[in-house]
């Protein structure tokens, strides 16, 4: 096999030796020329796969790049896909570039290999564990436990083993024995089938499959090794705390209770289970992966089914007297300087699932723990441990409903604890909290606080103006989630309700269970007759952006579906119709704001998509200094074309490979096809200029031909100058012999990319330009030198083309009678534009050096030159 080396060589050999037979000497036999003609294709082939590989990596970096400020969700597999496939595309330019130019950059490989490195901490994810522990008992957890055992059971073994906080004893199945029972009964592979098919638009389709995946986890048995581990650990939670009651089961999912993706109730959690069928609960709580509204969050998450595995946390059951949720900052109004309180009294379920009223206290935040605001509901009802197992929903004794959950000194104690934990994890948190009957404390869950944006505080600060007439339908409630929305009303009672929820509309609900998560992301506000801002659906309508309104009570029920009204959760209102003045432009959300994933990407595009190495005329533009995957790109291309293609002379082009150009009459322009620049084959050796699908091609020669050339400015010259005059006057003129006066002018294109390498006697120009969709990559660059007049007019009209540059946003650069000018990282549609300025220039100043005698003939021709450069502009033309 011919090595990359040789065949290169007898590329570059077949340029020299077609120089020479279009000379007219050096005359090669057929052999030889077939020979030749093969190398240089091979060459060829080489250069069009670098270009090929850069246009794929570009369009990866865009996608990503698009996906990172969109509205569409995304999850770490297309993090992953994309990566790759830019990683790859960039590795084949650099291999294109070792045979194009063998040995001259040996920094790349080193560069990528840099880089490729920075880039794969971020794209690593925590395998399914092959072996490891089934079950960690609390007392050997931290936070750096979380890849094993979620989010939930590493933060309390962070309270209770680092912070030494109060937080009851316990253990936790591990993710490993998650994966051991999907692998089981084959349910890993069953569930990511059916989960590739899902469609999170179509709840109905989501709402079935989650039902089939859950129903086949429940009829399969567990691993005899994962029972005989639960056994156990329960018989050592038993022997360690002395507990004869039931057990806690409460999910602690992987990403579960992490910054932006708490997964607020939307995986099962069993209370008071008996410990005989602690593995039954077991598996409920991890077929609770599978529900639709743990399914439907994942997805906007951007969280692949492998991404994510159900591990539990196991404690004993509390007979709490009172319990709740509190904020260590407030999440709705940041300024407010208090902690938030939450409490019921019994177990604290009737806060977390939002079917309660819940009293509320605002505690100032340092010793000695002032009360600051008291809100007493009256709580008729409360939930409490039932006889056996499970939980019931109780009436309150009467004399009991209207009291405080807490008194001052139990809130002062609460609001002690709550201040060391913020101070443990020096950010704000969500924690849940348990008080026993000696009225100790318990902390059963910690978190990461979402907080309100800017935007959401800058609106609370301006209470609103309501038109004269505005209807309030009503007034009061409690804001779970700030910032005003309008939309039709849609009354959900049933979950086959939820199934017709329509894009935009106004959620009404009698209580802010979490099973209404998944319409969030449809919902244009939230209103629940009960619940509160520390409920599960309020902590997912936060993260989510949609404004909530829960507390209202009874006048929920009244607002009649199909009513349009906007709800401004800030002021706990409801107003009939759409009041414009309260909302601001709609804005599309991005759903992935704030996710893991989201922050993977951003990591990720850090080092592919900046680009440092912009000017290749700089000193800087060397391998060496490639800090990121674009900038290889970009140097890649730039030497490419250069190593092919330099000097621009025609010579280095057999006549076999491009194609003249065609239109009304054949041309004295040839194409080379570098990519994929033309619609079709070309049958012949014409190529028709409505064949050429290259935008950046068309726009430069709109620039060329849109206004005609009127032939060289009248002079008084003679002989040389005569016959340079006459052969360059008619851009189709095709002469009957060669000579220098009639040199061919090359386009080599692709479909975003031109080059164009022209000269008419003794005037030559180069334009190159990429144009497309990555505005950071567009470039356009202009190289002017030559004429025939003498060294003066040469200067000025160099000057003159220059200063018509600037005024169109080049960067120039002029150097006795050479010219070099260069715009990049702009839009499509001015590059375009860009591109028919240079075009025109190209060929319309073409002999002006010739009349450059006096400051009033240079002003003559800059009007000229403004004149119909505004026509040109002008001209409607798609390209």
């Amino acid at each position: 096999m011919t090595s990359p080396d040789s065949a290169l060589a007898r590329a570059w050999a077949v340029i020299a030796t077609t120089a020479r037979r279009l000379s007219g000497s050096a005359p090669y036999s057929s052999a030889e020329e077939e020979s030749l003609r093969a190398s240089f294709r091979e060459a060829c082939g080489r250069f069009k796969r670098l270009i090929s590989a850069n246009n794929k990596a570009l369009e990866a970096m865009s996608h990503m790049e698009q996906a990172l400020e969109g509205t569409a969700p995304y999850d770490l597999s297309y993090v992953r896909t994309q990566s790759t496939r830019i990683v790859s595309s960039v590795y084949q330019m650099i291999e294109a570039m070792e045979t194009i130019a063998p040995g001259r950059y040996g920094a790349l490989r080193e560069r990528f290999e840099a880089i490729r490195a920075e880039i794969s901490p971020h794209l690593e994810t925590t395998p399914e564990p092959a072996d490891g522990p089934l079950v960690l008992p609390f007392s050997s957890l931290g936070c750096e436990h979380a890849p094993q055992v979620g989010g939930k059971a590493a933060n309390l073994g962070e309270l209770r083993n680092k912070a030494n906080l109060p937080v009851p004893d316990g253990f936790a199945v591990t993710a490993h024995g998650f994966w051991a029972f999907m692998r089981h009964s084959g349910l890993d592979e069953e569930a990511d089938r059916q989960l590739r098919l899902a469609d999170p638009d179509r709840l109905d389709n989501l709402y079935a499959m989650c039902s089939r995946i859950q129903q086949q986890i429940m009829r399969s048995p567990l691993p005899d090794e994962l029972v005989q581990a639960l056994t156990r650990a329960e018989a050592e939670l038993r022997e360690r705390t002395g507990y004869t009651g039931n057990l806690a089961v409460r999910s602690s999912a992987l990403g579960e209770d992490m910054p932006g993706q708490a997964f607020a109730g939307q995986y099962r959690s069993l209370l008071n289970v008996p410990s005989e069928t602690l593995a039954e609960a077991w598996r409920e709580v991890a077929a609770s992966k599978y529900g639709a509204e743990a399914v439907a969050y994942r997805l906007r998450c951007g969280l692949s089914d492998r991404d994510t595995a159900v591990s539990v946390a196991v404690m004993p059951m509390l007979g709490s007297v009172a319990g709740g949720v509190l904020y260590t900052r407030d999440p709705v109004d940041v300024r407010s300087e208090a902690i938030i309180i939450h409490a019921v009294q019994g177990l604290p379920r009737g806060v977390v699932d939002g079917r309660l009223p819940t009293d509320r206290f605002a505690v100032q935040r340092t010793a000695p723990f002032a009360i600051v605001e008291r809100h007493v509901a009256f709580k008729k009802e409360r939930y409490v441990t039932a006889p056996g197992e499970g939980v019931a929903k109780v009436d309150s004794p009467p004399e009991e409903a209207a009291l405080p959950s807490l008194t001052d000194e139990q809130l002062q104690q609460l609001a002690a604890l709550a201040e060391r934990v913020e101070q443990h994890y020096g950010t704000p948190q969500d924690v849940e909290w348990a008080m026993l009957p000696d009225t100790s404390f318990m902390l059963l869950q910690s978190r990461p606080l979402t907080m309100p944006s800017a935007d959401a505080i800058a609106r609370r600060l301006t209470p609103p103006t309501l038109p004269e007439g505005t209807v309030v339908l009503v007034q009061g409630g409690e804001t779970a989630s700030p910032g005003t929305g309008a939309g039709p009303i849609v009354q959900i009672r049933k979950q086959a309700e939820a199934l017709a929820f329509p894009e935009g509309g106004v959620l009404v609900v009698p209580y802010a269970a979490p099973r209404w998560a998944p319409l969030l992301s449809r919902a244009s506000a939230v209103i629940a007759g009960t619940g509160s801002s520390a409920g599960h659906l309020a902590n997912v309508a936060r993260e989510f952006g949609v404004p909530a309104l829960f507390g209202t009570g009874w006048k929920a029920d009244s607002l009649e579906t199909g009513t349009l009204v906007t709800v401004d959760a800030d002021a706990g209102l409801v107003l009939e119709g759409r009041v414009e003045s309260l909302l601001t432009a709609p804005k599309p959300r991005n759903v992935m704001q704030g996710t893991s994933v989201h922050a993977t990407l951003k990591q990720v595009l850090s080092h592919i998509a900046p680009l440092s190495l912009t000017d290749p005329d700089c000193p800087d533009f060397r391998a060496v200094n490639c800090k990121t995957m674009h900038d290889i790109t970009r140097f890649c291309h730039q030497k490419a074309v250069e190593e092919m293609f330099r000097d621009g002379k025609d010579a280095r082009f057999p006549k076999h490979l491009a194609r003249q150009l065609y239109h009304g009459r054949p041309l004295q322009f040839w194409v080379v096809d570098l990519d994929d620049a033309f619609r079709s084959p070309p049958a012949g050796k014409l190529i028709p200029l409505e064949n050429i699908a290259s935008p950046p091609m068309h726009a430069l020669w709109h620039g060329m031909m849109h206004i005609p050339w009127q032939g060289p400015p009248p002079v008084h010259a003679r002989g040389f100058l005569s016959v340079l005059a006459e052969s360059a006057l008619d851009p189709g003129f095709e002469p009957s012999s060669a000579s220098i006066y009639s040199m061919k002018n090359y386009f080599l294109v692709s479909s975003r990319f031109c080059t164009l390498q022209s000269r008419f006697g003794y005037h030559f120009c180069t334009v190159e330009t990429l144009a497309g969709d990555v505005d950071a990559e567009n470039f356009a660059a202009f190289r002017f030198k030559g004429g025939a007049a003498d060294a003066d007019r040469r200067l000025m009209r160099v000057r003159l083309i220059a200063d018509i540059l600037e005024e169109n946003n080049f960067r120039v650069q002029v150097i006795r009678d050479s010219l070099a000018a260069r715009m990049e990282g702009l839009p499509l549609e001015h590059m375009l534009r860009a591109l028919q300025v240079l075009g025109y220039l190209a060929m319309h100043t073409r002999q002006l050096d010739m009349v450059m005698s006096s400051p009033e003939a240079v002003q003559h021709y800059r009007d000229k030159i403004a004149t119909e450069l505004q026509e040109v502009l002008g001209s409607h033309t798609t390209f």
